[in-house]
């Protein structure tokens, strides 16, 4: 005996099998059949007879109320079983005047549920050679309902110099319907997604969740209707990327989303200069000086050097020369990937530059390499500058590896090594630093040494300037005025920032690290879950010092929202400090909606170095939003006082003061938690 089964093609099925079905092969309300056919596989003339009607036993899952009382059934049904006799082997039909195959149909109706059905069919039959089989036994089994949301892991939106839109192909690949409850989407501000027919721009949805309500629904087998799609307006030829968190009922991605990265201005050509501006310093009248230009191709495709010009304006000096000798004498090129090729700058001053007396810096000569070509840009523009000088000097020539603007927390790594002597070798280097006050970090291991680093802890700007000698003279020399001086700009990123600083008079030296080298403060960021003592006495519980719920030493990396650990909802304190002036940072990516965050500022321990004056600011995606500094209302704070500074609301991100009644600040003396006593600071008395 043999027993086939086929929704198209028959397909052998053994004694107690399963056959499965998918359901999302079959629409809702629609039916499919699925044929069963039994053959005789006996000996010569050996009739294969049923011995009574065969049986569909729907026993094996809970029949829903809507599938009992509908009136074409359940969703299992037998068609044409009715009168079945027997059957011939294969080849003696004729002879014995009997059929060589039955064959009847199983029926199977999608409901819209994702409920897992099984029907177990029986065929009953006086089979003489293998009698375990005379109760044929098979089960047709549908697998419960899955949804599966498709979509790309990347969007490469590739080389882009002009606003460019694609499509994002979302599809549900799964049996039943898919729902897509909300999304969220942030990286570089020039993105925007075009979903449901509305535009998401990045810089309105930094840290919000779109939500969907009712959900949008994709059925199975079908893409997302109107198409989303993603648009990349460039402002720069950097590279961009943008990520997109999609919310369904995906089995898999469902509860932490579904990640896709879109990345744009990751290939293509691109270049890349050393030095990336020309400066030649002081030097001598009409003597030339020439700087080799190293132009490299250091992007993913070939880069085509069109032109290479000076501006040659009407402000602009004309001692400035180009020289395409290592260029076979054209000012184009074709440079495949990592190829260089090299352009020759050459200056002859003519008189000596005067000095500007409001300034007491020389008065620059001055021009505009404009170097034509494929890439994002098409023209990048170099400056060039120098002065003439009766005497030669060296040049100090300063390289920032993080580049001109960073968060805070960065610790930038200064070259000077590539200063120019007039004439041997640099003997000497002579670092300094202009940086916020509150940035009490000195240069390591010191302002004499060629390439230092610096951390840099609190947002605004800083000034790098370098001097250098060499065996005949020095930069700062009243004949050369050559100090060579750069800028970098701190600015957070996250969506909430927030910096405490202290300056204790009584600390003699506020920069010294080490156990009790100063006095310590400490910033404290709470969730609205927070609560604790009344110790303020405003008659609400204190958010202070509760654990999860409030960020501050103790507790510098809490989990209060999603488990996702793609969703950045969690506050993180970066930055403790001890021994004195701080900084102590604390930071938020994705701030939750309808969420209120207060902060404060608790001086846990001074050290025998008296009062301290705090300095807190806030910023907001970038923005400094609140800035108060003690010192300049000559409010002094003295250990274990507690000032609660500000709130702040999310999604506006406005940051409101925290003051009392009657105006004055919120400042609460001899405010120490009960829970907290015993692990150090010491006592308020």
């Amino acid at each position: 005996m043999s027993v086939e089964v086929a929704p198209g093609q028959f397909q052998g099925v053994q004694q107690g099998g399963i056959f499965p079905i998918d359901p999302g092969s079959v629409l809702v309300g629609k039916t499919r059949d699925f044929r069963v056919r039994v053959t005789n596989r006996g000996e010569h003339q050996q009739r294969l007879c049923f011995t009574s009607k065969p049986e569909l036993d729907l026993t094996g899952y809970e029949m829903p109320d809507g599938e009992k009382n509908d009136p074409d059934g359940p969703a299992f049904k037998l068609v044409g079983a009715d009168n079945l006799s027997c059957v011939a082997p294969t080849g003696d039909g004729e002879k014995m005047g009997l059929p060589e195959e039955v064959i009847f149909t199983v029926r199977f109706k999608r409901y819209d549920d994702a409920l897992e059905r099984n029907a177990r069919l029986l065929i009953y039959n006086d089979n003489t050679v293998d009698p375990s089989t005379r109760t044929y036994r098979i089960t047709f089994k549908t697998a419960a309902c899955t949804p599966s949301l498709d979509a790309p892991d990347t969007v490469d939106l590739g080389a882009v110099n002009k606003p460019t839109e694609e499509s994002l192909d979302i599809l549900n690949a799964g049996s039943c319907a898919l729902e897509i409850y909300k999304f969220t989407f942030d990286g570089d501000p020039n993105f925007v997604l075009i979903a449901n027919g509305k535009e998401y721009p990045v810089e309105q949805m930094h840290g919000l969740e779109q939500v969907f309500d009712p959900p949008l629904v994709v059925q199975p087998s079908s893409s997302i209707d109107p198409p989303w799609s993603i648009r990349y307006s460039p402002t720069t030829d950097d590279p961009a990327e943008a990520r997109l968190v999609i919310y369904s009922n995906d089995a898999t991605t469902g509860q932490n989303g579904k990640l896709v990265k879109i990345i744009a201005n990751t290939s293509g050509p691109r270049i890349c200069l050393e030095p990336p501006t020309v400066e030649f310093g002081g030097k001598l009248i009409n003597k030339t000086a020439c700087v080799d230009v190293k132009i490299t191709s250091c992007g993913t495709g070939p880069l085509e050097v069109k032109d290479i010009t000076l501006r040659n304006g009407a402000t602009d000096s004309n001692e400035f020369k180009l020289d395409f000798s290592k260029m076979g004498g054209q000012a184009s090129a074709t440079l495949n990937v990592n190829e260089s090729a090299t352009l020759v700058v050459c200056y002859t001053p003519t008189d000596k530059n005067p000095v500007d007396p409001g300034t007491n810096k020389v008065i620059l000569d001055q021009n505009e390499i404009e170097i034509t070509s494929n890439t994002f840009k098409g023209t990048l523009s170099v400056s060039t500058t120098g002065f003439g000088v009766e005497v030669e000097c060296p040049v100090p020539v300063i390289m920032v590896q993080e580049g001109e603007e960073v968060p805070p927390q960065t610790v930038l790594h200064l070259y000077g090594d590539q200063s120019l002597p007039s004439t041997g070798n640099i003997t000497s280097y002579s670092w300094s630093v202009k940086q916020p006050a509150e940035n009490k970090f000195n240069l390591v291991p010191s302002a004499t040494f060629p390439n230092p680093t610096h951390e840099v802890n609190v947002g605004g700007e800083y000034e790098y300037c370098l001097d250098v000698c060499d065996s005949a003279r020095c930069s700062n020399d009243a004949e050369c005025h050559t100090t060579a001086c750069k800028k970098v700009v701190v600015i957070p990123t996250q969506a909430i920032h927030c910096e405490l600083t202290w300056d204790t008079p009584g600390d003699m030296d506020q920069t010294d690290e080490g156990p009790d080298a100063g006095s310590d403060m400490d910033l404290h960021f709470t969730h609205p879950f927070a609560t604790g003592p009344d110790l303020d006495g405003d008659g609400a519980p204190d958010p202070w010092f509760n654990l999860p719920y409030d960020v501050f030493w103790f507790n510098p990396t809490p989990e209060w929202e999603s488990m996702n650990p793609n969703a950045k909802d969690d506050p993180r304190l970066d930055r403790d400090d001890t021994d004195g002036a701080g900084p102590e940072n604390l930071n938020l990516d994705a701030p939750v909606n309808n969420r209120e965050y207060r902060v404060g500022v608790h001086y846990w321990d001074d050290h025998g170095y008296g009062f301290s004056y705090p300095h807190v600011r806030c910023y907001i995606w970038g923005q400094l939003v609140f800035d108060r500094d003690l010192k300049l209302l000559d409010q002094k704070m003295f250990k274990c006082d507690m000032w609660e500074f500000a709130v702040i609301k999310w999604p506006s991100g406005a940051v409101t003061e925290v003051k009392n009644p009657d105006g004055s600040l919120k400042i609460t003396h001899k405010y120490q938690n009960p829970g907290f006593v015993q692990i150090g600071g010491g006592t308020c008395d």
